[in-house]
């Protein structure tokens, strides 16, 4: 026992891990095809001109739409498997007790497909990791809120049923931006930050959204020249990955075009909904509509969304700036305990969550309320919700609450396993709406929590260092 007391911590991620591996070969989804055949392409075609070539297998979309870095994973876990594949048949040639059959199942797509997940499985870890990091200076000491707070995302169902099962990589980009954020707030290593937030939006770019938030936070503990070093640094980056897709050198800018037409422009089906549970539900349902139709007053969908996203971000920005030397106080006028290294606002445990819950609203937003919103964005904004609730228990039964609509969200579109009775309920059109609706009241509650927020300036408190 006091083994597994002193190891519990990895014994839980042990466990996260062998779940999800549990999952790797039931079954896969759709998307996963394209992922294997741009794996494929590059494998057996090369790098040049991979995002201007159609590929060779069309399952959604003609040409590969996902950044360099999500590319050249795939290509990576393509040619391990070849290599895999390859050496199991060295074996079976020299040994003859070697299991044949082992052979067939190691050359079956279902085994390319699990290998294809393993990026996705391995960032779930690396975000529960990053949570109890973050735990660990907002509650040092305090082993159980971190232990619980790793538990709630290695076993939170929303995110293992979306990277384990259905194969989607959507954990990897949130993964980059959270290591970002706590090198960012915990140390001095702004161009390791800024390399990580490049390589969440190479990876994809829902990254982009929480950029506004990341600015905001780094120009408030960085003087300009650092901002101008790391954005020159991360361009390099950004730059440099596209060079081996490209076809020529001889257009500078061809890297922004591609990342701009090729894939952003391409990320999603062109809908005002692509299942997503958010505003455009109670508007139009999932009737397919494109988002460049008309909606009020002749204006698109698309636009709209645009309009009603940039309201809201606009507020929370204007906020975060307006307060941004500022330090935070709870109710009773109390001095807080300094979480951040210098220049950073101090994180109060006492409904006072401005960072955490600006982060959660910013990419709950745009879930809600942009066009072509897939269901699985309703991951983006649920670990930052749970930072939140290491101050503020009681955001807790909001986090529960908005993982399990996202659970349902994603079954929703992707009921796998089937199961009829659930299915039954889910599609019931109230069913849907009752549970958009929920996603957006909660988005008002929690909006509303964070607008009436109260600051201090920093001359009444003394700030800690750690």
């Amino acid at each position: 026992m006091k083994a597994v007391k002193k190891h519990s911590l990895l014994i839980l991620f042990i466990l996260g891990l062998l779940l999800r591996l549990s999952l790797l070969f039931y079954d896969y989804s759709w998307d996963i095809n394209n992922h294997i055949a741009w794996a494929k392409d590059l494998h057996n075609r090369g790098f040049q001109g991979f995002y201007e070539t159609q590929s060779s297998e069309i399952y959604a979309t003609l040409f590969p739409n996902y950044p360099p870095l999500s590319s050249f994973i795939f290509y990576v876990l393509y040619y391990l498997h070849s290599l895999l594949e390859k050496l199991a048949w060295q074996i079976n040639i020299s040994f003859p007790l070697f299991p044949s059959k082992l052979i067939f199942l190691i050359q079956n797509r279902t085994f390319l497909a699990a290998t294809l997940k393993l990026p996705a499985v391995f960032a779930d870890l690396g975000i529960a990791w990053t949570c109890l990091l973050f735990a660990r200076k907002i509650k040092p000491g305090n082993e159980l809120t971190s232990k619980l707070a790793t538990m709630s995302i290695l076993f939170n169902p929303a995110f293992f049923y979306n990277s384990a099962l259905w194969g989607q990589i959507d954990s990897l980009p949130i993964f980059f931006v959270l290591l970002s954020i706590y090198l960012l707030f915990f140390t001095n290593k702004y161009l390791l930050s800024s390399l990580f937030f490049v390589l969440g939006i190479l990876a994809k770019p829902t990254t982009l959204i929480y950029l506004p938030i990341y600015l905001i936070f780094f120009f408030q503990k960085y003087k300009l020249i650092n901002f101008l070093k790391a954005t020159l640094f991360g361009l390099l980056i950004f730059y440099l990955s596209f060079i081996p897709f490209l076809s020529s050198l001889k257009n500078p800018l061809l890297p922004f075009t591609i990342f701009t037409e090729k894939i952003m422009a391409a990320q999603s089906l062109p809908f005002v909904t692509n299942g997503a549970f958010n505003f455009w539900v109670l508007i139009r349902g999932f009737a397919g509509i494109k988002d460049t139709a008309p909606f009020l007053f002749g204006i698109s969908y698309r636009l709209w969304g645009y309009i009603i996203t940039g309201f809201f971000t606009v507020f929370i920005v204007l906020k975060m700036v307006r307060h941004s030397g500022k330090r935070i106080v709870n109710r009773r006028g109390a001095r807080p305990e300094s979480l951040l290294d210098s220049g950073v606002p101090c994180l109060w445990r006492d409904h006072q969550n401005d960072i955490f819950l600006a982060f959660f609203l910013i990419a709950f937003i745009a879930f809600l309320f942009l066009t072509k919103m897939h269901e699985r964005y309703s991951l983006l904004p649920l670990p930052f919700l749970l930072l939140a609730t290491l101050m503020n228990r009681k955001l807790l039964k909001w986090f529960i609450i908005l993982s399990l609509i996202s659970l349902f969200n994603l079954y929703h579109s992707w009921p796998v396993p089937k199961l009829v009775i659930i299915t039954d309920v889910l599609y019931l059109p109230f069913i849907t709406l009752a549970l958009s609706s929920l996603n957006l009241g909660l988005f008002l509650v929690i909006f509303i929590k964070f607008r009436n927020q109260k600051f201090v300036e920093p001359k009444k408190l003394k700030v800690e260092r750690i």
